[in-house]
């Protein structure tokens, strides 16, 4: 009996590896090295990304020129500049924001180094995996922002500097019988600075937003969450998602909004399609263990 007693406190030291939980102020310092490497890797990538600057510039205004190249009654496309400094402070910005990206996979090692030690020893093989489906799900989700969101949205803004012209006229002509003598016009003009934040906070809150798949991974593959759990929360995230959708994308950007709520729904779903095959295996798993469990336990003696 006293071996039978035995066996189950081993056979759990042995599935957690043996290892003890870190220290809470250990794991403060570990928190503290963890984003001081993070600030070094974006400095780093800030630097790489510094000379170059001029050419990200360039690919960052492409869909804002091909929105303004489908509005033709806009004439040339242009942007100005408010303040003398406007145009250094946008470059060296845009740098910060491309050494983000530079940058993502360090981070996210670090990370999954700050959470590795609260995981089981077979867990944390599952490292580089995590690291690559983040770079990954990240830079998509920016590069779908820049693909569809911000031509369409950009589009759909800069037909109201024409639509908005006759919608005034009517008005001036009908509503109040007023003639203009004078034909004008009603032209966007575009800082650098506004339009650099408006689309460089798209594109950073797509990535951001398209790691939802994986973090919801990884809360199935600690048990935390499970796919039944998330498919009957199915409704009330849909809500959620609009909501976000509303609050992350800045001003009145419709078609930013819908984008965000759609894109949030799928990976929700798959999401929920990865929770039940992860613990569909992690079930299984468990099973085995308890089998073999069993199978080394000595025949119970009767007298």
């Amino acid at each position: 009996m006293a071996e039978a007693a035995e066996a189950a406190p081993a056979a759990d030291e042995e599935e957690s590896g043996s290892e003890k939980r870190m220290p809470f102020l250990a794991h403060l310092d570990e928190l503290r090295s963890c984003l001081r490497n993070s600030a070094i890797a974006l400095f780093g990538g800030t630097i790489v990304a510094y000379p170059f600057r001029a050419y990200f510039f360039a690919l960052l205004v492409r869909p804002l020129m091909r929105a303004w190249n489908e509005t033709p009654a806009l004439g040339r496309g242009e942007l100005v500049m408010l303040s003398p400094h406007e145009g250094f402070m946008v470059l060296f910005k845009l740098a910060l924001v491309v050494g983000v990206f530079l940058a993502s996979p360090f981070v996210f090692r670090e990370i999954w180094k700050f959470i590795a030690p609260g995981l089981y020893s077979r867990e944390r093989k599952w490292g580089l995996g995590f690291i690559f489906a983040s770079v990954i799900l990240f830079a998509g989700g920016a590069a779908f922002a820049y693909s569809y969101v911000l031509p369409a949205s950009y589009k759909y803004f800069l037909g109201y500097s024409t639509e908005s012209l006759g919608i005034i006229k009517h008005a001036l002509g009908t509503t109040f019988d007023v003639t203009l003598s004078q034909p004008f016009d009603i032209k966007p003009m575009i800082s650098m600075e506004e339009y650099f934040g408006l689309t460089t906070m798209l594109l950073l809150v797509f990535g951001v937003v398209f790691e939802l798949p994986l973090l919801l991974a990884v809360l199935a593959i600690l048990g935390i969450v499970s796919a039944g759990t998330l498919w009957r929360f199915n409704r009330y995230a849909i809500v959620l998602f609009a909501v976000a959708g509303a609050v992350l994308t800045p001003g009145d950007l419709v078609v930013g909004q819908l984008a965000m709520t759609a894109s949030l729904t799928i990976l929700y779903n798959l999401s929920i399609l990865i929770a039940f095959l992860v613990g569909k295996k992690r079930k299984e798993r468990e099973e085995a263990e308890e089998r073999a469990y069993l199978e080394e336990q000595p025949p119970s003696s009767t007298t």
